[in-house]
């Protein structure tokens, strides 16, 4: 699928979605586990909004292990709750089985309520399953997608991206190791905060804003569109679940 339907699709979604905030100046406050640090996604978000010639502040809250019931008890993520955020993304692990499932929506929803009475809007991202549990990318899918509508939370569906891409290519390198995010694979999930956090409006997103955002994150050519269009169709077109 051509650069064209990319741009066309993507600007359809920005039509009919929720106000975004603008990126010109913005504070994203990550809040999550191993998968956020070992990555570097705070860092390479803030990288790239620089590069597009905006200033968006990015940290996190991120320890190995964590859960979202462990940083609701952990003071420090409590403590970092309290500056002053646009958004603040929260991540856990692929929650695929039930009782994560349930974990996850119930935390989403406690996080979310204080997140808006700090002033901020919240965010799930989405993750993935490890590399050999890749059956599971649908319960992962689902999981999030429950999580975010029941939080009321902006959805940045970086695992639905990542299976668009391995469903064509099953030896694309996105893990490093069992599971985390090699850095091409850190590539799409922050091209996917970066389009979920802050679309372009209809004038801003042409091909030359394609090209900055790849060449920002040194995305190769051979990659590019693909890359794109994962993070884009995810977001605006959703992948119907059995």
């Amino acid at each position: 699928m051509g650069m064209a339907r990319i741009l066309a699709a993507f600007l359809l979604a920005f039509l009919f979605a929720a106000p975004p905030a603008r990126a010109d100046s913005a504070r994203v406050l990550v809040i999550g586990n191993e998968l956020v640090e070992r990555a570097e996604l705070p860092t390479r978000l803030a990288k790239l909004s620089r590069a597009m010639g905006h200033d968006v502040q990015v940290e996190s809250a991120a320890f190995d292990g964590f859960s979202l019931s462990d940083h609701w008890r952990d003071p420090r993520t409590q403590e970092a709750l309290k500056k002053k955020w646009d958004y603040v993304v929260l991540q856990q692990g692929p929650s695929a089985l039930p009782l994560e499932r349930q974990e996850l929506l119930e935390y989403a929803r406690r996080f979310a309520g204080a997140i808006r009475a700090a002033g901020a809007k919240p965010a799930l991202l989405m993750t993935w399953p490890a590399s050999d549990r890749q059956r599971e990318f649908p319960l992962v899918i689902a999981s999030y997608r429950a999580a975010a509508q029941a939080a009321d939370a902006v959805l940045i569906p970086a695992g639905e991206s990542w299976l668009r891409i391995l469903s064509k290519d099953r030896r694309a390198p996105l893990y490093s190791g069992r599971e985390n995010a090699s850095s091409v694979g850190g590539d799409l999930v922050v091209l996917s905060m970066w389009f979920a956090l802050f679309p372009a409006g209809p004038r801003e997103f042409t091909d030359d804003y394609v090209a900055r955002v790849a060449k920002a994150l040194d995305i190769d050519a051979e990659r590019r569109e693909a890359w794109v269009d994962a993070a884009t169709r995810s977001i605006d077109e959703p992948l119907p679940l059995r």
